[in-house]
């Protein structure tokens, strides 16, 4: 096997399978990645067995051949060399990879290409998926999704496709986010359901990127398959059941706030400084024109800040983790949000108010103050 390859595309390749790599795996086949080289092209796969990448570039191949190097070795050796260099590869005795690019040269041990784990194959039909709206809607949910391992089903987000709609919702048990946006989706008839892993999400993420590219979307019975520009991620679906998120979203929350997002998030994150490190929670006092946001701890004191707010009823007071309040004020992209609530024991709901037809909302569980 040997092949030549400008830097600058391998290190970007490389780049995008760094995040898939087990850090500290006890199989080590799996901290190597899969280098196959045929008809003037590089072909790079990258798994922990859960989620995997195939992607690649263009490469000169003098001879083919498939060999398996450490991800993490090759990618400290490619981001140091020049970066208009040419990296010339090639396949020694014993699974010993020689590479050469001007003035250095490096030998690097590999492992037999036949212990690498076979992947998936991939259904021959898709359905196409708006890219930017998919990043969109796994940008606004993804911060929900729950951080305890325990909690098995809740450990990422349930993408739900139908005909004219695509919705992804997420909950960590505390709060719930979800999203859904009207887009005619071709060659769905019946209800698609996939719960993605948080990892599989974050590989998505950077495989969208800043890319105005649809995204082809697959599954079989214990895979979802995306394709993008030709880069492939494949993962393991979550087991386990959903719980039915419509349940959550509150039907009667008669008081509805209208506050603009940054003044509101500037004010919790003000307050939340004086919240008690274990309660870590803020009030919320609504009265006609203005929101009292409070936190208090017995070991550092108080704090109080006023916000406007266009509303006209009767007072209500409400509590919130305030983390949780300011991850959807962040995520949003709106100038205003509604707060919809009822009283102090029932969820509260957070929603943009110009949602340009995105439709969000944001349920949070209330705390006792």
């Amino acid at each position: 096997m040997e092949f030549t390859v400008k830097r600058n595309l391998l290190l970007g390749e490389l780049n995008l399978v760094q995040g898939v790599i087990e850090k500290k795996s006890t199989i080590p086949i799996l901290s190597n990645i899969l280098l196959e080289a045929s008809e003037n092209a590089l072909k790079i796969t990258a798994t922990d067995l859960d989620v995997s990448i195939c992607c690649g570039c263009s490469a000169e191949v003098g001879e083919s051949g498939i060999l398996t190097v450490s991800a993490r070795r090759l990618f400290d050796i490619v981001r140091l060399l020049p970066e208009d260099s040419e990296i010339h590869f090639r396949l020694l005795e014993n699974d010993w990879i020689q590479l050469k690019a001007g003035k250095s040269e490096y030998k690097v041990v590999g492992l037999p290409r036949e212990n690498f784990p076979s992947i998936p194959q991939t259904p021959e039909e898709g359905i196409a998926l708006p890219g930017n709206e998919l990043k969109g809607m796994i940008l606004r949910t993804m911060f929900a999704i729950t951080q305890e391992e325990s909690r098995y089903s809740l450990n990422g987000a349930l993408l739900i496709l139908e005909a004219n709609c695509m919705r992804m919702v997420a909950t960590d048990g505390h709060r719930l986010a979800l999203v859904a946006r009207t887009v005619d989706l071709e060659g769905v008839s019946a209800e698609v359901r996939a719960l993605i892993p948080r990892k599989t999400l974050v590989e998505l993420l950077r495989l969208i990127g800043d890319s105005e590219a649809a995204v082809e979307f697959g599954r079989d019975e214990n895979h979802i398959f995306f394709l993008v520009n030709g880069k492939k991620l494949i993962s393991r679906i979550l087991a386990g059941q959903f719980p039915n998120y419509e349940m959550v979203v509150p039907r009667d929350n008669d008081k509805r706030i209208v506050v603009a997002s940054r003044v509101f998030a500037e004010g919790i994150r003000r307050a939340a400084v004086m919240s008690d490190e274990k309660l870590r929670a803020v009030k919320l006092s609504f009265m006609p024109g203005v929101v009292e946001i409070t936190a208090s701890s017995a070991d550092a004191g108080e704090a109080r800040e006023q916000v406007e707010i266009e509303y006209d009823e009767g007072p209500v007071s409400i509590g919130f983790n305030p983390q949780y309040l300011l991850d959807f004020l962040n995520a949003c992209g709106s100038e205003s949000v509604s707060v919809l609530v009822k009283d102090n024991e029932t969820q509260g709901m957070l929603a943009p108010v110009d949602e340009s037809g995105l439709n969000y909302q944001y349920v949070v569980m209330p705390m006792k103050f």
